[in-house]
């Protein structure tokens, strides 16, 4: 940061939500546990007209980028999550889906903070936390997206 200058306000997130067309709709989440995008390395090694070594590094695979979600365990927004991973699962197109991840803080109304636009987006992993009998913990569902793109909107 150049001398001088000040720095952005800082993001206090305490709510996310999806936005999806239909079927799958707005789903509100508890905890987003990151977004990762990666670009690995891939060492090149060759002489040049000099006879020299030259060690140098470039672009090298790409991963899809991907969003990590978790909320309570409950009857219609889980059994959405349950579904779009289920057409994926299954190798249907229609599990790729454009949408809109927001993050807002906690203020009522809430301020929208950030958004993200999902482009291509699936569900590819779910899981539900473990639960035992008798106990009064709050069962969760996490959901991974992954998505062809990310971009700040």
């Amino acid at each position: 940061m150049p001398l001088g200058t000040q720095q952005q306000q800082v993001v206090s997130a305490a709510r996310f939500v999806i936005d999806f067309p239909a079927p799958l709709g707005r789903i509100a989440f508890q905890e987003l546990g990151g977004i990762t995008s990666k670009v690995g390395s891939q060492e090149y090694i060759y002489n040049d007209d000099r006879g020299h070594t030259i060690h140098t590094k470039q672009y090298g695979k790409t991963e899809p980028p991907t969003v990590t979600l978790k909320r309570g365990l409950d009857t219609e927004g889980s059994k959405l999550i349950m579904a779009w991973h289920g057409l994926a699962r299954s190798g249907d197109p229609k599990a790729r889906l454009d949408g809109l991840l927001t993050v807002m803080d906690a203020s009522e109304p809430p301020t929208i903070q950030i958004v993200y636009k999902l482009h291509n987006a699936w569900c590819s992993d779910v899981t539900v936390s473990s639960m035992k009998a008798g106990s009064a913990d709050v069962a969760t569902i996490e959901c991974k997206i992954t998505c062809e793109a990310i971009v700040a909107a």
